[in-house]
Parts: structure tokens; sequence; C-alpha cells
């Protein structure tokens, strides 16, 4: 892929994610933070350690701990310790916070389902399932380890 190419379809995917989080409502009584941090729990399926979470979302762990006091407070997450190391905490979502994140995804996806049935053919449609395949294994692509240096006198060179 041309590196254009490359920035364009990036430029792409950035404007639907702006767009698809401006058609979601603020939720009401969280900070900006706490959203992010609850987006990233729900992700997480079944619990996420505080530090992993500071790691996927680029915030600083006083960031995460103070957006994680708040959303406890609410009652929206709980810390689980964990059965292997007692020293850490998983971070699972309450019954409410489970509903308050499927509400608010629903009202975001909506949009993007009224977008879809109005603006594009069937063959689209087709596309965009199969582009969607092709972005998770992109997502979830994982480099192969460095090469370990050759021997200088065994390569031949």
């Amino acid at each position: 892929m041309r590196d254009d190419d490359l920035n364009r379809l990036l430029g792409q995917l950035r404007a639907l994610q702006r767009r698809q989080r401006r058609e979601r409502p603020p939720i009401a009584g969280l900070s900006r933070s706490a959203v992010r941090v609850l987006g990233a729990v729900a992700r997480s399926d079944g619990g996420a350690q505080p530090t992993q979470l500071g790691r996927d979302l680029v915030m600083t762990s006083s960031n995460v701990a103070a957006a994680l006091r708040e959303l406890a407070r609410e009652g929206l997450v709980e810390r689980i310790p964990d059965e292997g190391d007692t020293r850490r905490v998983n971070i699972t979502l309450t019954p409410p916070g489970e509903g308050l994140v499927a509400d608010n995804r629903a009202t975001g996806d909506t949009w993007l389902i009224e977008a879809i049935r109005e603006l594009l053919t069937e063959e689209e449609e087709d596309v965009l399932v199969a582009a969607g395949a092709i972005l998770e294994r992109l997502a979830g692509h994982r480099p192969n380890p460095p090469r370990a240096p050759q021997d200088q006198e065994g390569n031949g060179l």
C-alpha cells in the first residue's frame, strides 16, 4: 500500500470514529476520562488491571486511578482482588455499568445503522463487512520477534 493511500485510509477511519463519538450523547455526571476508562473496561472482556488500562488508553496511572474512583463512586465498576496475585486488582463492570455502556453504544450505533441503510447498496454492505474482517485481522497482528544477529564468520560474507 502506498503511503498516500494509507494516510487517506487512516484519515477516513478517524473521521468515522469522530462522527461515531459525536453521535453518542455525553454521559451525565461522568468526566471524559471516566468515560474513556469505562469503555476500556467494557472492551476488556472480564476484567482489566489499572496499569493495563493506562497503557491501552495512554493515560497516567494517577488519571486512571481518579477515573476509577469516579466510576466506583457511581457504582459502574468494581475492584475484584486477583486470585493469583493479591497485590493486583481486576476492574469489572457492574450490572449498572454494563447497562450504561450498552445504552450508550446503541445510541451511537443507531446513527451508523441508519447511514448504512440509506447510503450503501447491498454489495457495498458486503464489502464493508469484508473490510471489517480485514481490519480485525490487522488489529490482531503481532510482528515476529526480531531475528538474532547471525554469526559474522558463518554467514559467507
